[in-house]
C-alpha cells in the first residue's frame, strides 16, 4: 500500500502527527509500546553536533547545540540576554506587577498604623573623690568602674516601677490637661528603649507611641524622671554632710516667707497694685480726653469759617466760588449753582439775539429767577445744617472739659493715696531685701557643701530634650514601597520568564538566536500576492523589490567563502506547512539561475508536490520524478534522470518535479540506494541543486534527505512556527550527522521600524487579506491538509 501524507496531522486536528500526536511522541511522550520517547534516542547521541560546529553559522555563537532543550525549569534558562529580552518584550506586564505592588504597598502604607518615634538625652557621670575622708564615700553603692558597667548596673532601676510612676507623675505635672490615661503612657514605656551611646557618657531614651505629642512628652518625662530619681538619692546621701547649714537656711526661708506674706497682706489692704492701675488708667484718660478736646476745636474753627461763607453766598450769590467738600450739604449747593449758572448763560445768550420782551427771554428770565431762588434755598439748608452741628460740637466741648477737670481731681487724689502706702511697703521691701540677701548666702553655702560632697556623687543631667516628631518612623514608605516594588519586580520576572517558557511561538532574531542557537541568515519580507505560483516566481517579475534583495543577500552569503563549499546542494525545510520553504527554495533556484550559474530546482515532497503547481509543466506520469523513482525502487535499475529535467523559463534553472503520490510510496524511495545516486548524477552536472523537502515530522523523510545534501536550511515563520518542533528538528538532523548553515526568516512586515530589532517581535503580516510569502494560497493548502487529514482517518 502507498504511503499516507501521516505528516500532516493524525485524526485529531488539534494534535498533528508530526507534532507527536496523542501520545506526544515526537515531544518526549511515551509511545505504545512502553519505550524511550523517540527523540532521545539511546543516549549519549547529542554529542554529535560537536563535530558539526564549526562548520554551520550557530559555531560562531559558542552557546549551546542546535535544537538542545536548555530548558532546567518552568521559568526555562535564565541568562541576562533573555531576561533583557524578555523584560523589552513583556514590560507592560512587568508594569503591571509594579503597578499592583505600589497599590497593594500603598494600601499597606495607609492601613498600617502611624508610629512616631521621640529621642530625649541625658548624660551621666561618677564622681570619684580622690581621699576616702569623705563620709558620703563610705555609703556611695559601687555601680562599677566603667560607665557600661554603671549603664548595666542602674537600667533595673531606671526600669522599675517606682521609675515608672515617676514617670506618670512628672507627665501629669508638664501636662495638668492631658486626658492620656496612664494604661496608654506605661504601654509607651515597655516600649521605651535607653540606649548607651558609644564611647559617651551620653544615654538616649526612645519612645513610641501613635500620637507625636505623646512620645516627645513621655521621652521628656522619662529623663526628667530619671534626673529627678538620681537627684534625690544623691540628696539623702548629702542631707547629712550639709544639715546644720540647712537648718540655717530653712529657718531664714521660714523668715523670707513670713516677710514675703506681710507684704502680699500689705498689698492687698491697701490695693498698692490698684491705685497704680488705676494712676495709669486715668493718666490714659486725660490724655484721650485732651486730644478729643483738640479734634473738636478744630472742627469747630471749621464750621464757624463755612457759616461765614454761606452768609456771603446768601447776599450775594454771583460771589459763589467752588466749596470745601466737608461743607454741610455741598454737594447739593454745587448742582443747582451749576443750573444757576446754566439758566444765566442761555438767558444772556438770548439777550444778545432778542430784546428783554421777546417771549423766549422772558421765558428763560422765569427759568432763571426759579434755579436762583433753589440755589438760595440749597444755601440756606446748608446753612441751618452747619449752625446745628456747631451748636451739637460747642455742647461735647464743654462736656469733654468738664471731664478733663474731674480726672485731674481723680488723678492728684489717687497720687496721695499711692504715696502713702509705697512708704509702708518700702519699708517692708526693705526687710524682705534683707533677709533674702541672707537666704541666698545661707543657700550658696548649702550648695558649695553640697557640691563639695557630692564630688562622690552620680550626676544625671537632661541634655538635649526631645521635640514633637514630624515625620512618622512606622510605617517606613521606603521599606514599604521598596519592598513592594522589589517585590513585585521579581514576581513579575517571574512571570513574564514563566510566560515566556510556556509560550512556544518564535517572535523575534533573538528567541531564534538565544533559545535556538541558530545563526538567522536571512529575513525575508512580507510580498502581497494572491497565490503561491505568484510568490514563487517573484524574482522573474521584480528584480529590485525588498524581497529580491532579500534573496539576493541571501544567494551572495551562500557563495561567500565561507558557505561556498557547504552550500552546492541545500536541502529547505520546516516543521511545519504553510513557513515558505517551497516559495524560498524557488526564489533562491531562480536567484542562482540569474547569476549563471547552472542550477537544478528538485521537487522531494513526494506525498504533496508543489513544484509542478508552481511551475505550470504539463508532466506526463513517465517525467514524474516521484514515479520514475519508484519504479526505479522496484525494478533496480536507475531511471535515466536526463529525462526528467524541465526547463523553467529562467535560463540555467532547470526543474525536476512529481505529480501527485499515485502508487507512491515516499518512505521507500528516500530509504533505497536511488537517492544517493540521484545526487552523485546532479552533482555532476549542476552548480547549485536546491531541494524542496517535505515538512519535518515523525516521519524519517527529510533525516535521510538531510544527510545526503551539503547543509540543511530551516524555514521560520514568526508568531507561527514552534520552538519545540524546530529544537526537535535541530537536534535530529545534527545526531543524524547533518549539517544546518542557519534559520530563514520569512513573511516579516518591514513597515515596522524595529522590525530587524532583536529586542523587538518580528510582526508577522499574514494575516494580511493580500498575498504573503507564506500567501493566501498556503493558508488554503493548510485547510486542504486538514480536509486531507480527515479523508486519511476515515480510509483508516
Amino acid at each position: 500500500m502507498a504511503d499516507k501524507p501521516i505528516y500532516y496531522g493524525g485524526t485529531d486536528k488539534r494534535s498533528p502527527i508530526y507534532y507527536g500526536g496523542t501520545s506526544s511522541i515526537a515531544y518526549g511522550g511515551v509511545p505504545p509500546n512502553g519505550g524511550k520517547p523517540m527523540y532521545y534516542g539511546n543516549g549519549g547521541a547529542y554529542g554529535a553536533y560537536g563535530a558539526y560546529g564549526a562548520y554551520g553559522a550557530y559555531g560562531a555563537y559558542g552557546g549551546n547545540a542546535p535544537g538542545s532543550d536548555t530548558d532546567t525549569g518552568i521559568m526555562g534558562t535564565i541568562t541576562t540576554a533573555r531576561v533583557l529580552r524578555v523584560i523589552s518584550q513583556r514590560w507592560l506586564s512587568i508594569f503591571v506587577f509594579l503597578l499592583v505592588g505600589l497599590i497593594i504597598s500603598f494600601a499597606i502604607y495607609k492601613i498600617s498604623p502611624t508610629i512616631y518615634e521621640a529621642r530625649s538625652e541625658f548624660t551621666m557621670d561618677m564622681r570619684r573623690a580622690t581621699s576616702h575622708n569623705n563620709t558620703l564615700d563610705q555609703i556611695m553603692p559601687d555601680y562599677g568602674n566603667t560607665y557600661a558597667e554603671i549603664f548595666n548596673t542602674r537600667i533595673s532601676d531606671w526600669r522599675s516601677e517606682k521609675i515608672f510612676a515617676l514617670i506618670i507623675k512628672q507627665y501629669q505635672n508638664d501636662h495638668p490637661a492631658s486626658t492620656v490615661q496612664d494604661d496608654e503612657i506605661i504601654a509607651v514605656l515597655a516600649e521605651t528603649k535607653l540606649e548607651l551611646l558609644k564611647n559617651s557618657r551620653i544615654i538616649t531614651i526612645t519612645a513610641r507611641s501613635k500620637l507625636p505629642a505623646l512620645a516627645a512628652d513621655i521621652a521628656n518625662s522619662y529623663a526628667k524622671a530619671i534626673e529627678a530619681f538620681t537627684d534625690e538619692e544623691n540628696k539623702v546621701r548629702c542631707d547629712k554632710a550639709v544639715s546644720q547649714i540647712h537648718a540655717n537656711a530653712e529657718a531664714k526661708r521660714r523668715e523670707v516667707e513670713k516677710l514675703a506674706t506681710q507684704i502680699r497682706d500689705f498689698r492687698t489692704a491697701n490695693k498698692v497694685d490698684n491705685l497704680r492701675s488705676s494712676r495709669d488708667t486715668i493718666q490714659q484718660s486725660i490724655s484721650k480726653t485732651t486730644a478729643d478736646i483738640l479734634s473738636l476745636e478744630t472742627q469747630e474753627t471749621q464750621l464757624i469759617e463755612w457759616e461765614k461763607l454761606l452768609d456771603k453766598v446768601q447776599k450775594d450769590p454771583e460771589s459763589f466760588g467752588v466749596l470745601a467738600a466737608g461743607i454741610p450739604r455741598a454737594q447739593d449747593i454745587a448742582q443747582e449753582f451749576r443750573a444757576f449758572q446754566d439758566a444765566s448763560s442761555e438767558h444772556s445768550k438770548l439777550l444778545f439775539s432778542y430784546t428783554d420782551k421777546h417771549p423766549l427771554v422772558v421765558t428763560k428770565q422765569k427759568e432763571l429767577t426759579v434755579a436762583k431762588q433753589r440755589f438760595l434755598d440749597a444755601t440756606q439748608r446748608a446753612l441751618q445744617s452747619g449752625r446745628s452741628s456747631l451748636q451739637v460740637l460747642r455742647n461735647q466741648l464743654i462736656n469733654l472739659k468738664n471731664k478733663q477737670l474731674d480726672l485731674r481731681n481723680e488723678l492728684s487724689s489717687c497720687e496721695q493715696r499711692i504715696v502713702l502706702a509705697e512708704s509702708g511697703l518700702g519699708m517692708l521691701e526693705a526687710d524682705f531685701g534683707v533677709a533674702n540677701r541672707v537666704l541666698e548666702g545661707l543657700i550658696m553655702d548649702e550648695n558649695k557643701a553640697r557640691l563639695d560632697a557630692q564630688s562622690n556623687n552620680e550626676i544625671v543631667r537632661v541634655g538635649r530634650p526631645a521635640t514633637v516628631p514630624v515625620d512618622p518612623v512606622l510605617p517606613d514608605p521606603l521599606i514599604i514601597f521598596g519592598c513592594g516594588l522589589a517585590l513585585s519586580l521579581i514576581l513579575g520576572l517571574v512571570f513574564v520568564l514563566v510566560l515566556d517558557n510556556l509560550e512556544d511561538t518564535v517572535v523575534n532574531l533573538a528567541d531564534i538566536e538565544g533559545r535556538l542557537s541558530l545563526k538567522v541568515l536571512s529575513v525575508l519580507p512580507h510580498v502581497r500576492r494572491k497565490t503561491r505560483e505568484q510568490v514563487a516566481k517573484f524574482l522573474l517579475e521584480d528584480k529590485y523589490s525588498h524581497f529580491s534583495e532579500a534573496i539576493a543577500g541571501l544567494r551572495n552569503l551562500l557563495d561567500s567563502p565561507r558557505y561556498e563549499s557547504l552550500s552546492h546542494c541545500l536541502l529547505f525545510i520546516s516543521t511545519q506547512p504553510g513557513e515558505g520553504k517551497t516559495i524560498t527554495s524557488s526564489s533562491v533556484a531562480i536567484s542562482h539561475a540569474m547569476t549563471g550559474k547552472k542550477t537544478l530546482h528538485v521537487d522531494f515532497d513526494m506525498r504533496r508536490p508543489r513544484l509542478l503547481k508552481v511551475w505550470g509543466f504539463e508532466l506526463e506520469r513517465s517525467k514524474s520524478f516521484s514515479h520514475a523513482m519508484q519504479e526505479a525502487c522496484r525494478t533496480g535499475i536507475r531511471p535515466n534522470f536526463d529525462a526528467l529535467v524541465n526547463k523553467s523559463n529562467q535560463e540555467g534553472l532547470d526543474v525536476i518535479v512529481s505529480m501527485p503520490p499515485d502508487g507512491v510510496s515516499p518512505s521507500s524511495i528516500l530509504g533505497s540506494k536511488m537517492v544517493g545516486e540521484f545526487f552523485e548524477w546532479a552533482r555532476s552536472r549542476y552548480d547549485r541543486i536546491i531541494v524542496d523537502s517535505p515538512p519535518f515530522g515523525i516521519v524519517g523523510d527529510v533525516v535521510s534527505l538531510a544527510v545526503a545534501v551539503d547543509s540543511v536550511i530551516i524555514m521560520c515563520c514568526p508568531d507561527r512556527t514552534h520552538f519545540r518542533p524546530i529544537q526537535y528538528c535541530a537536534r535530529s538532523l545534527i545526531e543524524a550527522g547533518a549539517n544546518i548553515l542557519g534559520i530563514v526568516v520569512n513573511d516579516v512586515d518591514l513597515s515596522n521600524a524595529a522590525a530587524f530589532s532583536p529586542s523587538s517581535r518580528v510582526h508577522n503580516a499574514s494575516s494580511y487579506s493580500y498575498g504573503s510569502i507564506s500567501s493566501d494560497s498556503q493558508n488554503k493548502d493548510r485547510e486542504e491538509a486538514e480536509d486531507q487529514n480527515e479523508d486519511l482517518s476515515d480510509e483508516e
